[in-house]
């Protein structure tokens, strides 16, 4: 997951890739660690309130801590490396000032309030891949084309531009192409949302995923299975995932320039204070600031407002891009609708 709050993976992922999405809350990998980080930081609560002996509490504590640390500290470092400051890096070296403190518990709460946060996250962005993997399947598996005066039975992805693709009724089309001869009208309603069969012949512009009525159609195909109008929708969707909106990168703004700040006021603290006392004193102070100062509320706030608002959505049948767009919706004061049936149940 991503260094800071509201960050994922910038890169598209395949079909393949998105076939393993996760379905579950539970099945999220980082809210799994998070959970196996808050049955141990339990446990040590548990072991300590038993008198539990401090060897077995701290391990307890500080498997806590790495099973937290795992989701946000690798790709933090990773991040570091290219230069880049978010919010997981003041979250990573608060953790290891509380360590150097000798309070191991505290790390793994942060580590383990922080991996909710990028679970939470990596949920939201899955529930959306959900949405795009059943786009993607309105493609059919096959395709019927006339190659050397005969018909063969293909795969999407073999179709190329210029073939005549044969679309039988009831049948869907797999890529997008322009009818060169039949009549029949088409159910678009999965692609514009239009909900009325459209009436369709040669000339006619048709698209993936669209159904064919009762008449057969020859059309010929002018993209590709890569670059059909379903695929390009799934690539807006994807990159529509990789913006944030203004609260989820207020968690960037703040941290770019407060991590270094707070760094510099701890180095302040830890040395004029050695100056002028007992310099163990003053460098345990400057760690406590590092550590008051992890944003653990702010860290947290924003993926928990998103997964909500894109679950309550999804239960709606409304497939939402990502924060940028929620934030977005939540400034519209008035909707106009071109046509009856797009957006209602077909009646004026």
């Amino acid at each position: 997951m991503s260094d800071a709050c509201g960050c994922g993976n910038d890169e598209p992922r395949g079909a393949d890739e998105q076939e393993r999405e996760p379905e579950r809350l539970w099945q999220i990998k980082e809210l799994q660690f998070a959970a196996l980080s808050g049955v141990f930081l339990l446990a040590a609560v548990i072991a300590g309130f038993l008198d539990a002996t401090e060897p077995v509490v701290l391990a307890l504590q500080a498997v806590a801590l790495l099973a937290g640390a795992y989701t946000f500290v690798p790709s933090t470092l990773r991040r570091l490396t290219k230069g880049k400051i978010g919010v997981g890096t003041l979250m990573t070296i608060a953790a290891v000032g509380a360590v150097i403190l000798g309070e191991v518990g505290e790390a793994a709460m942060l580590a383990f309030l922080f991996s909710i946060s990028e679970g939470l996250e990596e949920y939201s962005l899955a529930r959306t891949r959900r949405g795009l993997r059943a786009l993607l399947s309105l493609v059919p598996d096959e395709a019927t084309v006339l190659r050397d005066g005969a018909e063969k039975t293909v795969a999407p992805a073999d179709l190329r531009i210029g073939d005549r693709m044969l679309v039988k009724p009831g049948e869907r089309v797999a890529t997008d192409g322009i009818i060169r001869h039949g009549r029949t009208a088409l159910d678009v309603s999965a692609i514009t949302g239009e909900s009325v069969p459209v009436e369709a012949g040669p000339g006619v512009e048709v698209f993936a995923g669209s159904i064919n009525g009762t008449g057969a159609l020859e059309v010929e195909v002018t993209t590709t299975a890569e670059d059909n109008s379903l695929a390009r929708i799934v690539r807006i969707v994807e990159a529509e995932q990789s913006r944030k909106g203004a609260s989820q990168r207020l968690a960037d703004r703040i941290a770019k320039p407060l991590v270094p700040g707070i760094m510099i006021v701890a180095g302040l603290i830890a040395v004029i204070g050695s100056l002028l006392g007992d310099s163990a004193t003053w460098i345990e102070r400057a760690l406590v600031v590092l550590v008051a100062a992890s944003p653990c509320a702010l860290a947290i706030s924003v993926p928990v407002t998103v997964v909500a608002a894109i679950g309550a959505a999804s239960k709606l049948g409304a497939l939402v891009k990502g924060g940028a767009a929620l934030e977005g919706l939540g400034k519209i004061r008035g909707v106009a609708l071109d046509k009856t049936g797009t957006l209602t149940a077909n009646r004026p």
